[in-house]
């Protein structure tokens, strides 16, 4: 069409991938040749760079779910089975008698062999050896797959002392694929905050029990929807949450999101992640693709009228697909 453009290979072009994904039009393309297999073509240079082409470019190969109407952790219900086949389960080292394997956080397939987690979930110094998929039930002798963990990857700016840029990626150690009940989720690209009336919803094994701090075998659910992000830092700023936080000490910022629930009129608690629920995916469900928000970061207690706080994927896809789609 005239526009100046630089010979690339087709797999490596921004554009051509973009276009492949919108129409599935190959007959665009002018070939400059090949490099061994590769086809080379000319690539568009006002649109090198796009932000989410090849996580846009997986999404396409996710199956569709169906929208569940039992939707209504902290006071939330147990999961379906089958109902979120990307969750997982991160299995650390345990002094236990009877199990040597504890979870006790969350994370999301994102593709065949890589994880989506809190940073705060793999320390240097206790890190996870395995993840469960495939299972909404952690007791033994409930069927799920059990991988090994390959390789971590916290994002370079995450400080164990901070709350910022908590996200990692795990890559397993094979990857996973025409396993019951697995499959990946897509990647939400955009960075606007979704409408308040928008459900989103959120799992996890956490604590569900306040008073007896019990913890869930059964994978739970809860809906949540959004607070813009300037909300939900006056929220902390109000609640005295900021004052001298060395975690948060430009308070909440544009690459987290926030997240509530909605009062239980007999309970009066509030719908909320909760310990346990780190790394965990917070989703929502767009033209039957669930699509992967935040990552549980932190929250101001169970159950608070204080919003939960996930990392923003959509502010971190560039380093996401540089390293599981590089």
């Amino acid at each position: 069409d005239g526009t100046a453009g630089v010979c690339t290979e087709s797999t490596e072009c921004p554009w051509f991938l973009e276009t492949i994904v919108k129409n599935k039009r190959f007959a665009d393309r002018v070939s400059c040749g090949f490099d061994g297999l590769n086809e080379v073509i000319c690539c568009k240079q006002d649109r090198a760079q796009v932000t989410g082409v090849r996580s846009r470019l997986a999404c396409t190969s996710v199956p569709d779910y169906e929208a569940r109407l039992t939707f209504h952790i902290i006071d939330g219900e147990e999961a379906e089975d089958g109902e979120f086949p990307f969750m997982a389960a991160l299995g650390y080292p345990s002094d236990e008698p009877v199990v040597n394997v504890s979870y006790r956080c969350g994370a999301s397939l994102i593709s065949p062999d890589f994880l989506l987690t809190a940073a705060h979930c793999i320390p240097m110094s206790d890190r996870p050896t395995v993840a469960i998929l495939g299972t909404n039930n952690l007791a033994p002798g409930n069927h799920g797959t059990v991988i090994r963990l390959k390789a971590f990857f916290p994002h370079p700016e995450y400080r164990s002392n901070r709350n910022y840029h908590d996200i990692a990626l795990v890559q397993l150690d094979r990857p996973i694929e025409n396993e019951p009940d697995v499959n990946p989720i897509c990647l939400h690209d955009d960075r606007q905050d979704l409408p308040e009336d928008t459900v989103l919803s959120a799992e996890g094994y956490g604590i569900i029990d306040l008073d007896r701090n019990q913890r869930s075998n059964q994978l739970m659910k809860v809906n949540l929807t959004t607070v813009a992000w300037h909300k939900c830092n006056q929220s902390f700023a109000d609640a005295n949450l900021l004052k001298n936080n060395r975690k948060l000490p430009q308070g909440i910022v544009e690459t987290q999101y926030c997240a509530t629930g909605v009062e239980n009129n007999v309970t009066k608690m509030v719908g909320d992640t909760c310990q346990g629920d780190s790394g965990g995916p917070l989703q929502v469900l767009i033209d039957k693709k669930y699509r992967l928000v935040g990552v549980t970061s932190f929250g101001n207690g169970c159950g608070s009228n204080t919003p939960s706080v996930s990392t923003r994927v959509a502010a971190y896809i560039d380093w996401i697909e540089s390293i599981v789609w590089a």
